[in-house]
């Protein structure tokens, strides 16, 4: 067992033995009062030796959460609310999370490993959020937090989420994971006028006709329109040739859709594309001619999935373009997350992907986030917990400065500080028959980035 898998597996033992005297939701935020003037060393919001952990005991002394003259000054409470949502004007801020902790399904030896990655990706993510909302009640901002363990599935959402009464009590909420616990979610987000943040799923088709619906996460249509559009300032149209696994014809497709619609005007026409068998010796015929005919090389990856495919395609293309002409190589996020592919290559190929985030850890104050987060697990941060934080960020920056219009500016209001996502949302909207409906919210922030020397960098 590797050194980390130890880690995980005592910090979830810690987690369950924490779970088994509570149970699975806790308010975080509810904390005495701070004086506007004294900021420093003030208790966290999750408080006690074992804060480090995602789910914590809710405080029983009955102190109401934080509450700054300051605020009550600068904001009157007839400007702080959400515009159609649950939240009045008299009512502090309420935030949930819905993530997915699993912490039912990883209590037996053997059983832990199909489940870590998803818990570890909801401890992460909890735990930059969790240093967001410190940041925000050292500021002296009135909140209060509860945290749920969605579990894997509606039945375990419905059990542990839906029949608390507290639940129906939180005007905006950040989750769930799963498809089908997004779904359940949206429906009710729909139905109550609760502002739901889904930071995972990037898939289409999770709600329809729900304004109150926010996806964090850039769809593949929206990060491959920002790669169709940074292909389009370097290369002509005969230079771009669209390389996938024989598997994977529908994102060839989705590529070819938004080079229709974005085509270079002055050459006209699509690009090649070309569906490659994992058997190497077939590229003979159908690959090399195509790339020995091209004086300059714009290769669109569209396959993430195969890690020994991509590699053998990866030296295939280096052998053809070393020393001769120029090459640049693009790929979808997913390739953010490889671990076997060589990143020597990546280097010699000028490689670019798509990405919704972007961390520069040669800037100080991400490194002061990744402190902070190491003392708080003993681990540096994954990406999903910066994506929290800067997430938290914006929704009380927002709050604060918009009062009643905060979901109407929602799609113009840029967060003024973030670490790694500059989250920008805006309204899908549909029209029938001269109908305007407001489908969802998306996140429409992708950057693409290039890996040079041993990272990747924003280009």
């Amino acid at each position: 067992m590797s050194g980390n898998n130890i880690f995980f597996n005592f910090l979830v033992g810690s987690f369950l033995l924490l779970s088994a005297a509570c149970s699975s939701s806790r308010s975080v935020a509810s904390v005495t009062s701070i004086p506007p003037s004294d900021f420093t060393n003030q208790s966290r919001i999750l408080i006690g030796k074992l804060d480090t952990l995602p789910v914590i005991l809710a405080p029983t002394d009955g102190s109401l959460p934080i509450q700054s003259d300051k605020v009550a000054k600068e904001f009157p409470s007839d400007q702080i609310h959400i515009a159609k949502g649950k939240l009045t004007k008299n009512a502090t801020l309420k935030i949930g999370f819905v993530l997915p902790f699993l912490n039912d399904n990883i209590s037996s030896v053997g059983r832990g490993d199909i489940n870590n990655s998803v818990s570890r990706w909801a401890i992460h993510y909890y735990t930059g959020a969790k240093l967001a909302l410190e940041k925000w009640k050292n500021k002296g901002v009135s909140f209060e937090s509860v945290v749920w363990d969605s579990g894997p599935d509606t039945v375990s959402l419905q059990k542990r989420v839906s029949d608390d009464n507290r639940f129906l009590d939180v005007p905006l909420i950040i989750g769930p994971y799963h498809r089908d616990n997004i779904k359940y979610l949206a429906n009710y987000a729909k139905n109550s006028g609760v502002l739901l943040f889904s930071p995972f799923s990037a898939a289409q088709n999770l709600t329809e006709d729900n304004p109150f619906f926010y996806q964090v996460n850039p769809t593949i249509e929206t990060q491959i329109s920002a790669i169709v559009d940074h292909v389009n300032q370097y290369a002509r149209t005969e230079d771009i040739l669209i390389l996938q696994k024989d598997s994977d014809a529908k994102l060839n497709e989705l590529f070819l859709a938004s080079f229709l619609t974005k085509g270079n005007q002055e050459d006209g026409g699509l690009p090649k594309s070309l569906m490659l068998s994992s058997n190497v010796s077939t590229w003979a015929k159908n690959l090399l001619p195509e790339l020995q005919k091209r004086e300059k090389l714009v290769i669109i990856l569209s396959s993430y999935s195969d890690e020994v495919f991509l590699n053998n395609l990866m030296q295939e293309l280096n052998r053809e373009s070393f020393d001769k002409k120029e090459i640049i190589v693009y790929g979808l996020s997913p390739w953010l997350n490889l671990e076997k592919v060589d990143f020597q290559l990546l280097d010699l190929l000028n490689f670019h992907v798509s990405s919704p985030y972007y961390i520069n850890t040669g800037n100080s104050e991400v490194r002061e986030f990744q402190q902070s987060f190491y003392q708080e697990l003993g681990v540096f941060p994954q990406p999903e917990a910066f994506q929290a934080f800067d997430l938290v960020n914006l929704l009380f920056e927002n709050w604060i400065k918009k009062g009643d219009f905060f979901q109407e500016d929602l799609d113009s209001f840029e967060s003024t500080h973030f670490l790694a996502a500059p989250y920008q949302f805006k309204k899908v909207k549909t029209s029938t028959d001269g109908i305007e409906k407001w489908q969802l919210n998306r996140n429409q922030t992708v950057m693409i980035l290039k890996f040079s020397g041993f990272g990747w960098q924003k280009d």
